[in-house]
């Protein structure tokens, strides 16, 4: 059995086809893999933006919860101070009447 020149040029043929689709698909799948890679740092990138944006929203709700409360404090001593008032003009009232 000899092997003739068409048939080792043949082998060869499919043999360089073969490692041209290996190689195209090796090198496919690399880029897809550098550009998920990519993407995913745009995403982290992107959400780490928006986690800081948040944070400082955050903390000015948190710094107005807190100036109204302390407002609310003063507000809940000005009622009480009004009552006092009140109470002491109905007791002066009530003196100026029983005399």
């Amino acid at each position: 059995m000899a092997i003739s020149m068409r048939s080792v040029f043949a082998g060869l043929i499919k043999l360089v086809l073969f490692l041209a689709f290996y190689l195209a698909g090796y090198l496919t799948n690399a880029q897809l893999n550098q550009y998920t890679i990519v993407s995913q740092q745009d995403r982290i990138n992107s959400l780490e933006n928006e986690t800081a944006l948040q944070r400082l929203q955050i903390n000015e709700l948190n710094r107005r919860a807190t100036s109204n409360s302390e407002s609310i404090k003063q507000l809940t001593k000005i009622q009480q101070d009004l009552e006092t008032l009140k109470s002491e003009v109905q007791r002066l009232h009530g003196l100026k009447e029983a005399k």
